[in-house]
């Protein structure tokens, strides 16, 4: 079963979502360059774009048997991911299969949409998209 940690400054704060999205897809898609050479076709490779992944689920107001983190409840979830937009700062995204780390990435919150159901659970979308820290060479 996969697990997905969002997480602030090194761990300042970590969140388990609590229910873990039905699926999900991250894209590393390239910049590849095509070019016509004298007798063939060619793909120049080129610089990878940023990675993009989003998640949809709901954070619960009340226990369900597949929740599988309650140290939250509904809106908390909602002002902490709101909080950390507001620092500005990078995200980490863990994603974790039967245990074992799957995906690790410092990530930017692009987007984040939520509401309630008739339940009152907290339906929401998480648009994501990779950070790369800047590297000065000298």
């Amino acid at each position: 079963m996969d697990k997905i940690y969002i997480s602030i400054n090194n761990n300042e704060e970590v969140i388990l979502l609590p229910v873990t999205p039905p699926e999900y897809e991250i894209s590393g898609d390239w910049e590849n360059q095509e070019l016509l050479g004298i007798n063939q076709p060619m793909n120049i490779i080129q610089q990878g774009r940023l990675v993009t992944t989003s998640f949809e689920s709901f954070f619960p107001i009340r226990d369900y048997p597949f929740v599988i983190n309650r140290s939250m409840w509904g809106m908390e979830y909602v002002e902490a991911i709101q909080r950390w937009r507001e620092r500005r700062v990078p995200i980490r995204v863990i994603i974790t299969r039967n245990g074992k780390p799957h995906f690790n990435m410092a990530m930017t919150i692009d987007g984040f949409k939520w509401g309630t159901d008739k339940s009152g659970d907290i339906n929401y979308k998480l648009d994501l998209k990779e950070f790369r820290f800047v590297e000065v060479r000298v």
